[in-house]
């Protein structure tokens, strides 16, 4: 068996199970913020191209987003200097919580089911999984309430 194979069998699906507590993300919202709200999580690294363009698409579409009653979180994948990710945040204009991932970032990464960057998962109101490991072009097909 391969470190690839055994990396595999740790990521856990989360579809049709609770979102994992926001802490270990370093995601700070308000008491009620997120009720009754779908939760659209995105995993990315603004060091590689491809998910750094996903979190400025979600950027652009947050308020069709909000419209649709949907919170977005996204979350810097690896640690990186907390300044320069505030000022990249700044930069670009992003709407909503930006947290990094706190800890143990592939212990992290597993619990989360992330599997390669971009990484979105979609819960329901309840905050139940419904979706994760799409693409973005695929949001609206899978967020019908």
């Amino acid at each position: 068996m391969t470190d690839f194979t055994v990396l595999e069998l740790d990521y856990k699906s989360l579809k049709g199970k609770p979102l994992p507590e926001l802490i270990d993300l370093g995601i700070k919202v308000s008491p009620g913020e997120l009720d009754n709200k779908r939760i659209l999580i995105c995993f990315f690294d603004i060091e590689q191209r491809p998910p750094r363009h996903c979190c400025l698409q979600l950027a652009r579409l947050s308020d069709q987003l909000r419209q649709k009653n949907i919170s977005v979180i996204v979350v810097q994948a690896s640690k990186v200097d907390p300044i320069y990710l505030a000022e990249w945040v700044k930069k670009h204009n992003i709407p909503f919580p930006v947290g990094m991932i706190q800890g143990d970032k592939e212990k992290i990464r597993m619990s989360w089911g992330v599997k390669s960057l971009p990484w979105l998962i979609l819960s329901d109101r309840a905050h139940k999984v419904v979706a994760e490991g799409f693409i973005l072009q695929e949001l609206n097909d899978i967020q019908k309430p």
